[in-house]
């Protein structure tokens, strides 16, 4: 009964999740999670199917189900490539990278599903059965692959978001690296299962029903996140830097070490240009606070130093070494330290102050805070008052 619970709750969530996007007209990185769900839910069915034994809906499941890793590795990796990609750059290498998913299902599943109810095939489905394990293997192995490449895309992404904003919101993707981590411990375990049933006896009960529990929990969290997950938008030269190398994609590689080549735009500059860029630099946030924006993107820093949004990246990177993200909020900090050694401490409210200091929420000014100063903000407003008793 709690199995069945489980199962048909799964099923139900991953079925809401697919309605839901497709009534929202969703745009291409929401169709992708729609094939992602797709298979999540027939692979779901399969267990169902085996537990009771269900010979049609045991082929339909193999027929859409089977073969998930060779699937939703790609479409994964591909995922979180559209969030900060058009459509029309990574279509065709999508279809590329689906090559071992078609394959494997014409000469697997297909066969596979039509010997549950075609006598034609029994034999397959029989010779099937001695390999499944070591296809399982091989799955898991090319699912983790694409999940490894999908982790090093998602802190990539994370990376250069400081490059362009000086605050953080709920579009980054830092939910997207403890799912992927999740994800990759699974699939661990479910190799560990396969590798077992090789060696030891089979368990009566089947194993494979945890693994698919642990996926419950991990697709509703996944549909839960990238249904209100919204693009990211960097600018266009970053995306040389967010790129990581896929397996097999020499073109794409050459491509991104020429971009990475060209991307040092200060060099024709002279040093007294430069400095006069620092200057510049420095006068609109010392004197003009323009920090104080607490929805300040490089772009808007760009246009008031009047250069490209590139050219200021290399400036604070090359120059300054430093990221756009720290820079800005280091200026913040400095700025609600020295109200609340100024008089704001008796004045206002915590949050207040840091909102007045170009922090957008209590969540970031805590956690900047206490990274640049070492100690939360309470307990440094506790010792400014310390500080002051007689």
């Amino acid at each position: 009964m709690f199995v069945d619970f489980v199962l048909i709750g799964g099923m139900a969530i991953l079925s809401l999740f697919i309605v839901f996007i497709l009534k929202s007209k969703p745009q291409f990185s929401k169709q992708l999670l729609v094939v992602f769900f797709v298979s999540a839910l027939f692979f779901l069915l399969y267990y169902y199917g085996y537990l009771h034994r269900l010979r049609i809906v045991g082929a339909l499941a193999i027929l859409f189900g089977n073969g998930a890793g060779f699937l939703l590795g790609p479409i994964l990796f591909f995922y979180i490539r559209s969030l900060v990609q058009q459509k029309q750059k990574i279509l065709n290498s999508l279809f590329l990278h689906l090559i071992p998913f078609y394959v494997f299902w014409a000469f697997v599943s297909l066969p596979v599903a039509l010997s549950l109810g075609a006598s034609a095939f029994r034999s397959y489905h029989e010779k099937y059965l001695l390999v499944a394990d070591y296809i399982n293997i091989v799955e898991n192995i090319y699912f983790m692959i694409y999940a490894y490449f999908s982790f090093r895309l998602v802190k990539r992404i994370n990376k250069v978001y400081k490059e362009s904003y000086s605050y953080r919101t709920k579009d980054n993707l830092e939910w997207a690296e403890y799912l992927i981590l999740g994800l990759m411990a699974i699939i661990i375990l479910d190799t560990i299962f396969s590798i077992y049933e090789l060696i030891f006896p089979i368990i009566t009960w089947n194993i494979g029903t945890v693994i698919a529990f642990l996926f419950v929990g991990f697709y509703s969290f996944l549909g839960y996140k990238g249904m209100f997950q919204a693009n990211i938008l960097l600018p266009e030269f970053l995306f040389s830097e967010i790129h990581p190398n896929p397996p097999n994609h020499d073109s794409e590689r050459a491509e991104h070490l020429k971009l990475q080549k060209s991307i040092r735009q200060l060099d024709t500059l002279s040093d007294t240009e430069i400095s006069q860029l620092k200057e510049k630099l420095y006068t609109l946030l010392e004197r003009d606070k323009i920090y104080l924006n607490d929805s300040l993107s490089l772009l808007d820093l760009a246009k008031e130093l009047e250069i490209s949004e590139k050219k200021l990246s290399e400036l604070l990177n090359q120059h300054l070494h430093v990221n756009f993200y720290n820079f800005i909020n280091e200026y913040r900090v400095a700025e609600v330290k020295k109200r609340l050694e100024g008089g704001d401490n008796e004045k206002y409210t915590l949050l207040g102050i840091a909102f007045d200091s170009g922090f957008q929420s209590k969540a970031s000014f805590n956690r900047v805070f206490k990274q640049k100063t070492g100690m939360s903000p309470s307990r440094y407003r506790r010792s400014i008052e310390a500080s002051k008793v007689p």
